[in-house]
């Protein structure tokens, strides 16, 4: 893993690095989910100590990611998630932060508002050295830094996370997006951004991964963006189980990918990680439904197919852990619950998922109990 290597870790993170490697080559997977420790159905704590997990099988995810949106008011507050990231910390949970950056034509010197699928403008380019909106940017890469900084565990060190910029970038619903920057460009800005993160600022506990949207079909079609060996610790891929009730092959392709990305890792000397994923309903007789459909799923055993498939496949079996996303509200839902009387379909089969001697869950921490 240092094999190239050009930033300085923390200790801390280079066990981080170690376990997740140790992880990899065994036969289990880390279950993650999005805000786990600060959004749900079923919580009533929001710093770090309760989740709808936790609330389902007594266990907590061993990967929680979290979002720089929570430095802008979204999804949390600044203040707020370095007490959560330190409560999950605690408690054995591995943090991976994504980044929904805003586009940063919109609004004034200090503006920085949520834009999701706002394209316009070529941000890309003019964030960049030399560019009219740096200084802004730099700004708010600042603000991370600053997040990394604050972020300390008991002894006073910098708690390791898993950094996860300008993800999907194949896609176009991003403005660091394939239709709006070429691969030249894409490498760039990732590459100066963390080259600001590392060398200016002086992180040294955040593990860089890149993650394009799925599916993909070959290695060099997984590469064609890719940053570099000497920055990118983990290979990681974002896919989603869009209308599974279409029954379009998922689990099939999700294998064929997680191999294709495999051999690359293989070869860089990198960790495998399913960074995004979920059962993903979309439009159903009964609405429209960004995850699970409060009843009447198509696969009710989705868990333990997405298990089956990971398991199954030489790239799942090197996967690290995947994520799912977050429970937002009720009919906004990636994880099953129970509630006032009601009890999600699904949830005795994430009870067995997460019961299962293959999956990892929190604390993650002791190395010889996870191999």
């Amino acid at each position: 893993m240092e094999s190239g290597y050009k930033y300085e870790r923390s200790p801390k993170l280079t066990e981080l690095l170690e376990l997740l490697k140790k992880i990899s080559v065994s036969d289990k997977i880390m279950f993650g989910q999005q805000n786990a420790g600060h959004i749900g159905v079923t919580i009533k704590e929001t710093d770090g100590t309760e989740s709808d997990c936790w609330n389902l099988c007594k266990k907590h995810p061993a990967v929680v990611g979290i979002d720089t949106l929570s430095f802008l008011g979204y999804e949390g507050k600044m203040n707020d998630l370095i007490k959560i990231v330190k409560n999950l910390h605690r408690q054995g949970c591995i943090i991976s932060l994504s980044s929904h950056m805003p586009n940063f034509i919109l609004g004034g010197e200090e503006f920085y508002d949520y834009s999701p699928n706002y394209t316009e403008g070529d941000c890309g380019r003019r964030i960049m050295e030399g560019g009219d909106l740096n200084a802004k940017y730099l700004r708010f890469l600042d603000m991370i830094a600053d997040f990394a900084e604050r972020c300390v565990d008991l002894e006073g060190d910098p708690i390791p996370m898993i950094f996860r910029p300008f993800h999907e970038d194949n896609g176009n619903w991003f403005w660091w997006g394939k239709e709006y920057l070429s691969d030249e460009d894409y490498i760039a800005l990732f590459r100066y951004t963390v080259d600001y993160l590392m060398y200016v600022k002086g992180v040294k506990s955040f593990a860089i991964c890149y993650s394009p949207n799925g599916p993909v079909t070959s290695g060099m079609d997984y590469l064609e963006r890719y940053p570099g060996d000497d920055i990118v610790d983990i290979m990681g891929l974002d896919y989603y189980n869009d209308h599974p009730h279409f029954g379009d092959g998922y689990f099939r392709k999700l294998q064929s990918s997680l191999d294709a990305i495999a051999q690359c890792a293989k070869l860089h000397d990198k960790i495998v990680a399913l960074t995004e994923t979920g059962y993903r309903a979309l439009e159903t007789a009964d609405g429209y439904f960004e995850g699970f459909a409060p009843s009447g799923n198509s696969n009710t055993t989705w868990f333990s197919d997405m298990l089956n498939a990971i398991t199954g496949c030489d790239g799942g079996k090197l996967c690290a852990y995947m994520l799912i996303w977050a429970n937002f509200s009720d009919t906004q839902f990636w994880l099953p619950y129970e509630k006032d009387g009601f009890r999600h379909e699904l949830c005795d089969d994430f009870v067995s998922f997460a019961d299962s001697a293959n999956v990892i869950m929190a604390p993650v921490f002791d190395f010889e109990e996870v191999v």
